[in-house]
C-alpha cells in the first residue's frame, strides 16, 4: 500500500494559485473578436462603394466619365427606360446590386445616401434633356426600390442636363477637321442651344454628323452611380464568445437578362409638351384672316429627320352683298413641298420649325365686282417660298413666311344689269403676272397623340 505525506496548509494554496492562473491564462487567450468595419473590407477595384464620411456634393464642372469612383449605365436615344440587357448595363448592374446588398446585409453599415446623376447628350432643347436626365436618374432609382427596401430619403437624386463636360472631353482626344472651331463655340457660347446651333451649321452640318456618330452615344451613360455608406458601432457584450465566427461567404449570382424585367418609365416624371409624337399642323394665315378670307392649311412631315414637309392650302372668301353689285370670291387650292434647313433651331424635338424653302403649285377661280363692274377668271400659279417657325407654346408655333412666281390665267370683264341679274359680258383678257404672290403670318397648331416615346 503506497501512503500519501499529509498536504500542508502552504502547499495547498500554492497549488490552488498555480490553478487559477492557469485557469486565468486559458481565459485570456479566448479573446474578443470585433468584426472589421465595412470600410476596411472595401476592396480597391470598388471605388463607387464609399464611407459617406467622404461624401462630395456633384461638381457641374467635373467630367463625369473620368471619374473611375462611378459606375454608369446606359439608355437609348431619346428614352428613359433602363435595360438590363443594353450594351454594358448587365454587368454594371449586377455589381451595383452586389454593392448595395453588402451593405443591407451587414451589421456594421447601413445604406446612407445613393448619389444618382443622369444625363443626355446635346441633341434636343436644353429644358427637355434636363427633365430627360432626371427622368434617368429616377429609373435606376426605381430598379433599385424594386429589388431592395430602400426608401426614398436613400437616394439622392440630380439632373446634369447636357453633357457639354463630357463632350468637350470626348472631343479633345479625338482628330477631325473643325475640331478646334468646335471647341471654340463650347468655350465661347453660353446659351446651350445657340451653341448646338452653331455647331450643328459648322461646315454644312458634317461636324455635327461626325459628333452624332461617334461620341452622343457615349453622353446617354446616364445613369452615373455612387453608393455612400454609414458605419454602425457594434454593440460588444462583457461576456465575449469564445470563438471568431468563420467569415460569411458573399454569393453573387449571374442573372441572365430576361429575369429583369425592363423598368418602366416613372409615372412621377412629368410629361413634357415635345415628349410625344406630333400627328400633323393645322394653320391659319392671320393676314388672310384680317383681310375677310377664311383659309386653313394642312402640314405634315416626313423622312428620318423630319426635315422635309407636305402643305395643302385652301382659301375661300365667298361674299355678295349690295343686291350682288359687289362680290368678294376667291376660291384657292395649292400645295407646297417644303425642306427644313434647321428644324432643330431653338425647339429641337418639334417638327416644323427653323428655317425653310419651299416650291408650290396652286390654282383656283375668282370672281371680284365692285358697283356692277368686275371680273371673273380662273388661273394657275407656280412659285417658291422662303420662311421661318418658331414655337410660341404648347403646341402652338408662329410662321412668317413670302412666296414669288408667276400667275396666270383668262379672265372676263362684265357690267351688271337689271339689279345686277344679268352680267353682260364686255372683253376677255389674259392675266400674266410675275412678282410677290403670298406673304404670310400663320398661327400653327401641332396636334399631338398623345404617347410617350
Amino acid at each position: 500500500m503506497i501512503k500519501f505525506k499529509p498536504v500542508s496548509e502552504g502547499t495547498k494554496f500554492l497549488t490552488t494559485s498555480l490553478l487559477m492562473l492557469s485557469f486565468l491564462s486559458v481565459f485570456a487567450q479566448q479573446t474578443v473578436t470585433v468584426p472589421t468595419p465595412l470600410s476596411n473590407r472595401v476592396a480597391d477595384n470598388e471605388p463607387a462603394l464609399v464611407s459617406y464620411a467622404s461624401y462630395t456634393p456633384y461638381d457641374s464642372t467635373q467630367v463625369l466619365r473620368n471619374d473611375s469612383s462611378l459606375l454608369y449605365v446606359n439608355f437609348e436615344k431619346d428614352e428613359s427606360v433602363l435595360k438590363h440587357d443594353f450594351r454594358n448595363n448587365a454587368a454594371t448592374l449586377s455589381k451595383m446590386e452586389e454593392m448595395v446588398s453588402r451593405i443591407v446585409n451587414d451589421s456594421l453599415a447601413r445604406v446612407r445616401t445613393i448619389l444618382i446623376i443622369g444625363m443626355s447628350s446635346i441633341e434636343g432643347s436644353y429644358e427637355y434633356n434636363k427633365q430627360l436626365a432626371m427622368n434617368r436618374a429616377i429609373s435606376v432609382k426605381s430598379y433599385l426600390q424594386q429589388r431592395f427596401d430602400l426608401p426614398d430619403s436613400a437616394f439622392e437624386l440630380v439632373s446634369a442636363g447636357e453633357g457639354w463636360n463630357e463632350l468637350r472631353s470626348l472631343i479633345e482626344e479625338s482628330q477631325f477637321d473643325g475640331k478646334q472651331e468646335v471647341l471654340r463655340i463650347i468655350d465661347n457660347t453660353k446659351n446651350p442651344w445657340l451653341r448646338e446651333y452653331r455647331i450643328r451649321t459648322l461646315n454644312n452640318g458634317k461636324v455635327y454628323q461626325y459628333l452624332l456618330d461617334q461620341h452622343f452615344a457615349e453622353q446617354r451613360s446616364a445613369g452615373y452611380i455612387r453608393i455612400y455608406f454609414d458605419e454602425v458601432q457594434p454593440t460588444v457584450s462583457p461576456v465575449a464568445v469564445a470563438e471568431e465566427p468563420e467569415p460569411r461567404q458573399e454569393v453573387v449570382t449571374e442573372v441572365q437578362a430576361e429575369e429583369y424585367p425592363l423598368v418602366a418609365e416613372p409615372q412621377s416624371a412629368p410629361v413634357t409638351d415635345e415628349d410625344r409624337n406630333w400627328l400633323l399642323a393645322v394653320k391659319t394665315n392671320m393676314l388672310f384672316d384680317a383681310a375677310l378670307a377664311p383659309n386653313v392649311e394642312v402640314e405634315r412631315w416626313f423622312g428620318a429627320n423630319k426635315q422635309f414637309s407636305v402643305m395643302a392650302e385652301v382659301w375661300f372668301p365667298w361674299y355678295v352683298w349690295r343686291h350682288n353689285s359687289n362680290a368678294y370670291e376667291i376660291l384657292t387650292i395649292g400645295l407646297e413641298g417644303r425642306y427644313w434647313f434647321t428644324r432643330t433651331f431653338k425647339a429641337p424635338n418639334r417638327p416644323l420649325t427653323g428655317f425653310f424653302a419651299g416650291v408650290y403649285a396652286a390654282g383656283g377661280k375668282y370672281d371680284i365686282e365692285w358697283k356692277s363692274k368686275g371680273d371673273q377668271g380662273e388661273f394657275t400659279s407656280l412659285g417658291a417660298t422662303f420662311g421661318f417657325a418658331w414655337r410660341i407654346g404648347r403646341n402652338l408655333n408662329l410662321e412668317a413666311s413670302a412666296s414669288a412666281g408667276w400667275v396666270s390665267g383668262p379672265y372676263r370683264h362684265y357690267e351688271g344689269r337689271f339689279d345686277d341679274t344679268h352680267l353682260i359680258w364686255q372683253r376677255n383678257g389674259h392675266l400674266s403676272y410675275f412678282g410677290p404672290t403670298k406673304l404670310k403670318f400663320s398661327l400653327v397648331w401641332l396636334w399631338p397623340d398623345r404617347r410617350r416615346r
